[in-house]
């Protein structure tokens, strides 16, 4: 821990998002409909509609689910939502959903691990672990005290580990 800077993160986010107001326990595949509450779609005939819980920027679920005859969404409330052929809605159609650009959650201990604070965009985190394992001695400088190589606990010699861990983490999310 005093000479390995560990960070937990992920290398992208989803288009993704958590529509309107679920009800505590709802599915997370599943869909959202609460008269009620007003959680719901009106369709063309302006009878209440649900909604998938969670839906997509970009992806197929649009053919899935857009009726292109009527110029609205199809409603899913007989859809069986746990079947593996079911497809969460998606504003316009893609072959497969991209990565999204919002910022992704860093946490770290360890050496350097106070520069792993607050927000920052995601590609200062190559920056923030060249400068941290000193390896971009020539462009980012060392952090004082750092020797840049030869030294046997150097944070330098630790720099695969520390991207193994970023991608393991990565792709375990």
């Amino acid at each position: 821990r005093e000479d390995t800077l560990i960070i937990v993160t992920a290398d992208h986010g989803h288009a993704v998002t958590m529509s309107g107001y679920p009800e505590r326990g709802n599915p997370i595949l599943g869909f959202v409909k609460n008269i009620e509450r007003g959680n719901f779609v009106n369709n063309t005939e302006n009878q209440a509609q649900p909604y998938t819980t969670i839906g997509y920027a970009n992806g197929p679920g649009f053919d899935f689910h857009f009726d292109k005859n009527i110029g609205f969404w199809k409603d899913i409330e007989a859809e069986d939502y746990m079947s593996n052929d079911f497809v969460q809605m998606s504003t316009f159609y893609l072959d497969s959903e991209t990565h999204g650009g919002e910022d992704v959650s860093a946490y770290a201990i360890g050496p350097q691990a106070h520069l792993v604070t607050g927000v920052h965009e995601q590609s200062y985190l190559a920056h923030m672990v060249a400068y941290a394992a000193c390896v971009r001695k020539d462009t980012l400088s060392c952090p004082a005290g750092m020797i840049s190589s030869g030294a046997k606990n150097s944070l330098h010699l630790q720099l695969p580990m520390i991207v193994f861990g970023i991608v393991l983490a990565a792709r375990q999310a």
